[in-house]
């Protein structure tokens, strides 16, 4: 759900100064963007912008080290987050992979518009849109939380298109016992959108058993950057909500058994045990429409696997896609 970074040693260059004679809101924001650019700067990972139909996306791109048939992977963020949660998840991976990870629409650095369709459906269309315009015509695709869901929808649509599915606490299907957040909405509230300083806190620590280090003064302009979201973080998880409601309409867990599972679709299910958002019983219910799923639950881990314990679930992903023909 949020983008951390893990502390650089760029870090104290940049701030030692900062840290004796105080740093004010323009700086910490300034000095915020500075650390992104420098950790995406040390993976390889250029940004980049692209129309992909309706809206203006901008993405992270690592090139591959093979000169040719290189892999192509695409990274999807959950909601509220951005492309910037796959930075370190990326640099434990191969650098013969070729990697994707996008600003989904009303995220990042992407177009946000209160006006926009923030439609799931609608999101994995934009996909395509993107996908086609780089030539890239088939790749793998793994996708946390929200962009789970996005993932496992764009494997129905384009089944051609998809060399391998990996869900990380995916949303979509349900599990049978009903998640903390779950249990949240059904009282009137919803942790996954912070209004102050204190429901980031909260949301911090409701997301993620293991997060990792943000320090001063980082720690005040991530805020600034959360608190200027809440009326896009509405609408999206409004239009996130429908599109649940439009999934179950049209059967789509049976619709996962006839196409992803049918088509015998190399997948992946990967979750943290610790999980407060997504139960980890939605491990089981997965499992029982894609019967020929990898599963691999994380001890200790919430929400964010890529995020808390990016070397270990590059790992395992990696493991999983060296299966993949």
């Amino acid at each position: 759900m949020i983008k951390i970074i893990k502390p650089l040693s760029a870090l104290a260059l940049i701030s030692s100064s900062l840290l004796f004679s105080g740093c004010t809101a323009n700086q910490q924001d300034s000095l915020f963007d500075s650390v992104i650019g420098l950790a995406r700067d040390s993976v390889g990972l250029e940004v980049k912008t692209a129309t992909a139909g309706d809206v203006e996306l901008t993405y992270m791109e690592r090139p591959s080290t093979l000169a040719e048939s290189a892999e192509s992977i695409l990274l999807l963020h959950g909601f509220s987050a951005n492309k910037d949660n796959w930075i370190r998840f990326t640099k434990a991976l191969d650098e013969k992979y070729h990697v994707i990870a996008v600003d989904l629409a009303g995220h990042g650095d992407s177009e946000k518009q209160l006006s926009t369709d923030y439609d799931l459906i609608k999101q994995a269309e934009r996909l395509d849109s993107l996908m086609t315009s780089l030539g890239i015509n088939r790749f793998h695709i793994a996708g946390n939380s929200m962009g789970g869901a996005i993932s496992a929808i764009y494997s129905l649509n384009h089944p051609d298109k998809v060399k391998s599915l990996t869900l990380i606490d995916a949303a979509g299907v349900d599990g049978s016992e009903p998640s903390e957040f779950y249990q949240a909405l059904a009282k009137g509230g919803n942790p996954l959108i912070a209004t102050d300083e204190e429901s980031f806190e909260y949301r911090m620590n409701f997301t993620m058993s293991q997060p990792p280090l943000l320090p001063w003064p980082l720690r005040p302009a991530f805020i600034r950057k959360t608190m200027a979201r809440v009326d896009i973080n509405q609408k999206i998880f409004t239009d996130m909500i429908a599109t649940k409601q439009r999934l179950i309409d049209n059967n789509f867990q049976q619709s996962i058994q006839a196409t992803i599972a049918e088509r015998q679709l190399p997948t992946l299910i990967m979750w943290g045990k610790e999980d407060r958002v997504l139960d980890v019983s939605a491990v089981a219910a997965f499992k029982e429409i894609i019967p020929d799923a990898s599963v691999h639950i994380f001890d200790g881990v919430g929400h964010l696997p890529m995020v808390e314990i990016p070397n270990e679930s590059a790992e395992v992903y990696q493991q999983f896609l060296s299966t993949v023909e």
